[in-house]
């Protein structure tokens, strides 16, 4: 006898969208997701972490190893890394992104009581605008080619900038993203002191973005 299943379609709403159809919109914008552990370097949480919203890292009881010892609360430092990778195998264009959870001490006791958990979306470009080729001249990528696919993502929603101050970006080539007058973001240049830390040689150029605005766009 063959199996029998009661199938349903499920509502989809106009003014929604899935995690999925996000991950095909970045990808058409030629980035190339990856997947990369919550458990982080305490380092990276120094180095990459708005102190605004993270001045104490969770920390594990019991890292897996000395360098995946608290929990992640931005998905910068995972994006550089992978950069710092492609770097050493002399990869010169790199545009990488993420969708992960980010952790961060609360309060409250949603959804788990004293964390919260947001879903993110972050991205990274490196290295030139476009794939070598003789139609276009090589130049490297800047804040504004990526600022296009932070409001091509928002689309059809207009989306404003202003001035932010965040522990790694550059301070005069960053912006928080404000969507309805409400911070979803920051998008900029990765500070100067991680680019010769991590020996990138040129500055690459991060966004980071609230899943739950995108979805909702």
């Amino acid at each position: 006898i063959p199996p029998v299943a009661r199938a349903a379609m499920m509502p989809a709403a106009e003014f929604s969208r899935s995690p999925m159809q996000i991950r095909h919109v970045v990808a058409e914008r030629d980035y190339h997701e990856i997947v990369t552990y919550s458990f982080v370097d305490a380092v990276w949480e120094a180095d990459f972490s708005s102190t605004t919203n993270n001045t104490q890292p969770i920390v594990l009881a019991n890292p897996i190893a000395n360098n995946m010892s608290v929990m992640r609360s931005t998905l910068i430092g995972g994006l550089v890394d992978t950069l710092v990778t492609n770097r050493k195998r002399q990869t010169e264009r790199v545009r990488i992104f993420e969708i992960g959870r980010c952790f961060f001490r609360t309060a409250d006791n949603t959804p788990v009581a004293g964390f919260d958990q947001p879903l993110r979306l972050a991205g990274l470009a490196a290295g030139f605008a476009a794939p070598e080729q003789w139609g276009l001249l090589s130049r490297r990528v800047d804040f504004y080619d990526v600022k296009a696919d932070v409001e091509a993502l928002f689309s059809p929603n207009e989306l404003s900038f202003e001035v932010v101050v965040h522990p790694a970006l550059h301070p005069g080539r960053s912006a928080r993203v404000m969507l309805n007058g409400q911070p979803v973001g920051v998008l900029g240049e990765l500070h100067p002191r991680w680019v010769e830390k991590y020996s990138l040689g040129h500055a690459p150029v991060v966004f980071e973005l609230e899943l739950a605005a995108l979805l909702m766009t």
